[in-house]
């Protein structure tokens, strides 16, 4: 693994919860036809209020082949991350009746599937690319459906909070800040950051079976290994499907290869799917003096109450003093925010570049006294490849030296 575990974790009983939540709200969305795409002739062009960039649709073009119009390409449809997940899932899916209960529970729930749906919308891509970025399998970026149904302020009845549904034990154990006025585990980048460690962390003490480790993070560690010793004990196969867990954690994993598998053959209830772009739809910004949200909220031209939804781990409605705090906007919104010179707080600005042939990151980077890994973080790349014509946002830290006076 590519992090450090102290030792002291190796008997720490990981807990996290799985809030049961009720909807009790829908948002109906037409689905989109999914347009398989393969890197080739045109970089970018708009359609409608959509980007569909770099790419177009056939592996080997005919010798008679003539670009499309406008027009033509109007008629294509946006890629869906969906179709993107379930083509990269692989976890294999046995004939298990807990996964067959799953699958009609799904489906005769389209109330709850449309909901969960819509809610992950900001979300679902900025995870997904950092499940890839680590070789993860995809159905790890589904787990927040399972663990909070996408909602990003959950509370669960065993003290549980946010996306990844962690305790504070967890949360600090894997470094994240709990304090007055914030709390870690419902910051989306930092959460998301600390339950792909914790879950690389279980696979490696797992011996590399995902099944465990997916168990162990709803129930522990600590469960799990008993549960296996005591089937070796009695001479029991230590398969997932052989072990005695608790009952929420025998379902917990169904839950989630019953989803994945819905995924890949997902014709029949796309109506019920919030369509989901495969295509980055969030950004970070830093800043590094406590301001209101609603001021930052106000800058980016969004409602207080979107921008909190995004940042919800700001409890007080500040951000937090003497520290860079991580912000997530859209990243249609980001020109918008760093429009009004006039701001009155710090920031880091960014200058839009569009690269150029012979153009690497690195080269960006050092041209620009930044680093390769902010770029990336930045503009939500999951590695160094980048395109004649794509636009980056390259940060550049502007200080604006207009005080702001925020009330204790």
């Amino acid at each position: 693994m590519k992090y450090a575990i102290p030792l002291f974790l190796f008997s720490f009983q990981i807990l996290t919860g799985c809030s049961s939540l009720s909807v009790s709200e829908t948002k109906e969305s037409n689905a989109k036809t999914a347009l398989t795409l393969t890197p080739n002739t045109i970089r970018q062009c708009t359609i409608g209020h959509h980007e569909l960039a770099g790419r177009y649709l056939a592996t080997g073009l005919p010798g008679n082949y003539q670009r499309p119009t406008l027009p033509e390409l109007s008629l294509m449809k946006e890629a869906s991350l969906w179709d993107r997940i379930s083509r990269d899932s692989f976890m294999a899916i046995p004939d298990e009746p807990r996964i067959r209960y799953y699958r009609h529970w799904y489906h005769s729930r389209p109330l709850h599937i449309s909901t969960v749906s819509e809610r992950a919308k900001p979300f679902l891509f900025y995870i997904y690319e950092h499940v890839q970025s680590r070789g993860l399998p995809a159905e790890l970026a589904l787990l927040p459906f399972i663990e909070s149904a996408f909602d990003p302020d959950a509370y669960s009845h065993q003290g549980a909070a946010g996306l990844w549904q962690m305790t504070k034990a967890t949360g600090k154990a894997f470094g994240l800040s709990i304090v007055p006025g914030y709390d870690g585990r419902l910051d989306i980048v930092a959460s998301t950051q600390a339950a792909l460690d914790l879950l690389e962390y279980l696979y490696a003490r797992f011996d590399g079976n995902w099944l465990h480790a997916i168990a162990a993070y709803n129930t522990g560690e600590s469960r799990v290994r008993k549960a296996i010793k005591r089937n070796k004990s009695q001479g029991k196969p230590t398969d997932f499907w052989s072990l005695d867990l608790p009952k929420e954690t025998e379902h917990y994993v169904p839950k989630l290869l019953a989803l994945s598998q819905l995924l890949k053959n997902y014709q029949p209830w796309q109506s019920t799917l919030a369509f989901i772009p495969d295509h980055p739809v969030l950004t970070q910004v830093i800043i590094n003096q406590q301001i209101p949200l609603k001021q930052v909220a106000h800058d980016a031209g969004l409602s207080s109450a979107f921008f909190y939804r995004l940042n919800p781990a700001y409890r007080t409605g500040l951000t937090l003093k003497n520290t860079d705090n991580i912000l997530l906007l859209p990243q249609k919104q980001l020109a918008h925010f760093y429009q009004d010179n006039k701001s009155h707080y710090t920031k880091h600005q960014y200058r839009i570049h569009f690269i150029q042939p012979g153009d690497t990151l690195m080269k960006i980077a050092q041209k620009n006294d930044t680093s390769i890994n902010t770029i990336q973080q930045v503009n939500q790349l999951a590695n160094s490849k980048i395109q004649v014509g794509q636009r980056l946002f390259v940060p550049i830290s502007v200080p604006v030296p207009v005080p702001v006076t925020v009330q204790p």
